[in-house]
């Protein structure tokens, strides 16, 4: 992946998953707001109630001022200036909490002035009345106050963890999300620093090569010249199945340094204006004196008129070179390979053609990729690094040509290359 497309990922990500928590965080907090104050709200109604039907009840008047206090956020007191009948105030508290549909129990004491202390009253259970219940036996004193009972609400934060559940839910889904996310950041730049390293290894390796494959050559070049190796036709042989070798090998590493080269955008592409047709013949002829090609069949279907093309001469020389490799490969040595031109719309069209093994519908997407192979098994048949479709796309966008790969029910496998005239 690429720098800038890496930055954007990272970028895009971050903003969606921080929007994500923000929202849920806001959404969290306006839910666990709402539900204290609708609590809070309609527990002080209750209590009036209760306050103003033991006020009738007793014939008295309630005190001015502020007749219900909370004292803790489950913890209420209800002024009240007269005696307090436990029996009528828990049936009033029973009577209003039962019809509201937010409590599931409750507890409750009544202020004691002759021992000054809180007298506790009993625990009710609004949803299932024997189901056994822990109580804390007491509930603290008001001093400001001289008459007041309090009802306190034990199981008031689990019902508020409950109620906002799916918030705390999504919450942790969140909380998931931006963990997997930061985890998948980090192997992506672990992933981007050992592909970094690779690319160097093999930069440097092939870097390596070439020191002995030069020696090789020049050695094989001198020993190809001696008189006694010229009058010895095994000595000859074994002196051209050296050179044969060295090409080889030297092809496969040409290959990965320009591979690396168009990686890193240090190719630099000369452009000038030439006869395609004239660069197919020339690399069609050093093609038929390479051994293994002699005597393959190279149909020459040169349909286009205009053939003139701007692009790097030698670097297209090369692509050519290797899609005709390619196509040699992978076809019988008895089947012709076609070289084919055309002229569409205003370009020039090149297509490479052979009659082979072909590929699947599956295995055409990966056509282009570095170091890709058909799958067959353990058999190994085919020689190579898989590097000449990736060098030839590549070289193609830099030029602003445009490939493509084409399989028809013969298997004959179309590579076509599209330049701009």
């Amino acid at each position: 992946m690429r720098n800038s497309n890496l930055r954007w990922v990272i970028l895009l990500g971050a903003v969606t998953i921080l929007s994500i928590i923000a929202m849920q965080t806001y959404w969290l907090t306006q839910r666990w707001s709402h539900e204290t104050r609708s609590f809070d709200q309609t527990t002080k109604i209750a209590l009036s109630r209760v306050a103003h039907k033991m006020a009738t009840i007793n014939k008295s008047t309630l005190p001015s001022g502020e007749v219900i206090k909370k004292i803790t956020p489950n913890y209420y007191i209800v002024n009240f200036s007269d005696v307090i009948d436990a029996n009528i105030l828990e049936s009033l508290l029973l009577a209003e909490f039962s019809s509201q549909t937010n409590y599931t129990d409750f507890e409750y004491a009544i202020y004691d002035c002759s021992s000054d202390d809180m007298v506790y009253g009993n625990h009710c259970n609004l949803i299932d009345s024997d189901k056994p219940t822990k109580s804390e036996g007491t509930l603290p004193k008001y001093d400001e106050f001289s008459y007041y009972f309090g009802v306190k609400f034990p199981s008031r934060q689990e019902d508020m963890r409950a109620n906002t559940m799916s918030s705390w839910l999504m919450a942790l889904i969140a909380a998931i999300t931006v963990i997997f996310f930061s985890y998948t950041i980090w192997v992506i730049f672990n992933q981007r620093r050992y592909s970094e390293m690779q690319r160097d290894f093999i930069n440097n390796m092939t870097h390596e090569f070439k020191t002995p494959l030069t020696s090789i050559q020049l050695s094989s070049d001198f020993l190809s010249k001696q008189p006694v190796i010229q009058s010895d036709e095994r000595l000859k042989r074994y002196t051209e199945l050296i050179r044969s070798q060295y090409q080889r090998l030297n092809t496969q590493v040409e290959k990965l340094l320009n591979v690396a080269r168009l990686e890193s955008g240090e190719f630099k592409l000369k452009s000038e204006r030439f006869d395609m047709h004239e660069l197919l013949d020339e690399v069609l002829e050093t093609k038929g004196a390479e051994s293994g090609i002699e005597g393959r069949v190279f149909n020459r279907m040169f349909g286009a008129v205009h053939t003139l093309v701007v692009g790097d001469r030698t670097h297209l020389g090369s692509v050519v070179s290797n899609l005709i490799d390619n196509a040699v490969k992978y076809s019988p040595a008895d089947q012709p390979i076609d070289i084919i031109t055309a002229n569409d719309h205003g370009n020039l069209t090149l297509s490479i053609a052979d009659r082979g093994i072909g590929i699947s519908q599956a295995h055409q997407k990966h056509l282009f990729k570095k170091f890709y192979r058909v799958p067959s098994g353990n058999v190994h048949d085919i020689k190579g690094l898989a590097l000449g479709c990736i060098m030839s796309r590549k070289s193609c966008r830099c030029t602003k040509a445009i490939s493509m790969c084409r399989v028809n029910w013969a298997k004959e496998v179309r590579l076509h290359f599209i330049y701009q005239l």
